[in-house]
């Protein structure tokens, strides 16, 4: 009895985990979502119409994972490489993935959005998480097309390669 119960726990626990959830693969189209930034702002999925959007989903363990990568994105745009005439991109901070205060979460996604002016939406119950299939603990980097189709994904650090791919990918993708 106790056997049944431990293995209907474990299996239910398995297929509630976030790692199951119905991640997006390429080729899918974007669920739609509803998500407050950092200083309360609301954004849904039809928020972003600019071609080629792209969703940086991360949280305290995951932060920096591929910094480099969003360094040089920035620094295309201020060259206006990437215009943002044809470009979103947005970060969506994890808040499932730490023990550390929500007030406190708060206060360091607004001084990075304010200083980084960028838009950085929260996630403060894990449903984006759920909703597209992001990974704990790791940098989830996904790109949509204009019909909000998912062109491009990974997850976890880059190496210098694979980085450079997708700059030219995105450099590609919004002349």
């Amino acid at each position: 009895m106790l056997r049944a119960a431990l293995t209907s726990t474990v299996l239910g626990l398995f297929l509630l985990s976030p790692r199951n959830a119905a991640a997006l693969n390429v080729g899918d189209k974007a669920k739609p979502f509803r998500l407050k930034d950092a200083f309360g702002k609301t954004y849904t999925l039809a928020s972003f119409k600019k071609r080629i959007f792209t969703v940086w989903y991360e949280g305290k363990q995951s932060t920096g994972q591929n910094k480099w990568l969003q360094n040089r994105i920035r620094h295309l745009r201020k060259k206006g490489i990437i215009t943002t005439r044809n470009y979103d991109s947005i970060g969506i901070a994890n808040y499932q993935e730490t023990a550390i205060p929500n007030a406190i979460l708060d206060l360091a996604v607004r001084h990075y959005a304010k200083k980084d002016r960028v838009t950085v939406l929260v996630d403060r119950d894990g449903r984006m998480q759920r909703l597209w299939g992001f990974r704990n603990g790791r940098s989830n980097i996904y790109v949509f097309d204009k019909a909000r189709r998912l062109i491009w994904k990974t997850s976890g650090p880059l190496t210098r390669k694979r980085a450079r791919q997708f700059v030219r990918m995105i450099r590609r993708l919004t002349r």
